[in-house]
């Protein structure tokens, strides 16, 4: 358990890997924050790819496709049982609930942890979003979790070391260690894989990286990096999840360069440059009438969304004209 652990100055990234982690975060936090089509556009692609890798590694049968045809259509798939089917619609609205969490900033807590393990387990498990209350056995491995009984105090450890003595470590190191940690004490009756992997991903986003991509075809490899650190051997996991982030990284670029749009700036910046009242164009971004995106808790925006603005009143003889600075209006 994470919680047990000093702090050992081995388990970092292997370099060249850390480099590039580096470099592409860099460069992605660049566009941040992501013009709306893009988020748009990411979080549709991402809640179907990360469903159908992080199921396939739990042995759903259903492919990407399908997968797709289910969450967005809600079409069943013959020759698939219906739990295949709730699995894949299930950790789609856990995706959706794990976006609104990093959007927030909502801290990680034992409620986060159970709320999301109740969304991927929904109608499959009757304990869904409660510890496990009897022994759990992780097939192919030689690791037994710990007594049920021990489980909510190691959770709260487990929560406790993320900000504690986890802060030590690079947010991918940290990610991978606790995301062994979880595994190992595998609190639920069923839902573990899943639900670790989703929190993974949310400790990720709001430490500004991309998600991990875990590809159902790293199954082996992933599983045998467990295996590594049961043992206490974690710098094949901590390599593993970075591989996974550079993935996940590369998606991110892929999508920004394949949706081409202005550089959004500080809102309070472009009113300063265009005359504008800065809370007063925060006002419309609050209410939706100027596109803007909240990133941090300051408002951005772009000169064509101020220009779209201006354009959407003057074609409205009584709509209210942009303020400008000292309240005169235009």
């Amino acid at each position: 358990m994470p919680g047990h652990y000093d702090h050992r100055e081995d388990l970092q990234l292997e370099p060249r890997l850390f480099a590039r982690l580096e470099e592409k975060k860099g460069k992605l936090d660049l566009h941040r924050p992501l013009a709306p089509a893009i988020a748009r556009r990411l979080h549709e692609d991402l809640r179907i790819r990360l469903t159908y890798h992080s199921n396939a590694i739990e042995g759903n049968t259903l492919t990407l496709r399908e997968t797709q045809v289910v969450i967005e259509e809600g079409i069943t798939i013959g020759g698939h049982s219906l739990r295949e089917h709730l699995e894949a619609t299930n950790h789609a609205k856990a995706f959706d609930e794990l976006r609104r969490l990093a959007e927030s900033r909502h801290p990680l807590t034992l409620d986060t942890i159970l709320r999301l393990h109740a969304l991927v387990v929904h109608d499959i498990e009757e304990e869904a979003g409660t510890w496990r209350s009897q022994p759990v056995y992780i097939r192919g491995s030689d690791h037994r979790p710990p007594d049920a009984r021990q489980v909510p105090e190691l959770m709260r450890q487990w929560v406790h070391w993320l900000s504690g003595e986890g802060m030590n470590y690079h947010p991918i190191v940290r990610g991978a260690i606790s995301h062994h940690g979880f595994v190992a004490v595998h609190p639920f009756i069923d839902g573990n894989g899943r639900s670790s992997r989703l929190l993974l991903n949310l400790q990720l986003l709001q430490d500004g990286y991309a998600p991990a991509f875990l590809l159902r075809e790293w199954k082996l490899r992933y599983l045998q990096a467990l295996q590594a650190a049961d043992r206490g051997v974690y710098q094949p996991i901590i390599n593993l999840i970075g591989q996974a982030v550079e993935a996940g990284l590369d998606f991110y670029l892929d999508a920004c360069a394949a949706v081409p749009d202005e550089q959004y700036q500080l809102l309070t910046d472009l009113a300063l440059q265009h005359g504008y009242d800065g809370n007063y164009l925060g006002l419309l971004a609050r209410q939706g009438k100027l596109e803007a995106r909240k990133w941090d808790r300051r408002w951005y925006t772009t000169p064509a969304a101020l220009r779209q603005y201006e354009q959407e009143v003057q074609a409205e003889p009584r709509g209210r004209p942009p303020r400008r600075q000292g309240g005169k209006q235009q």
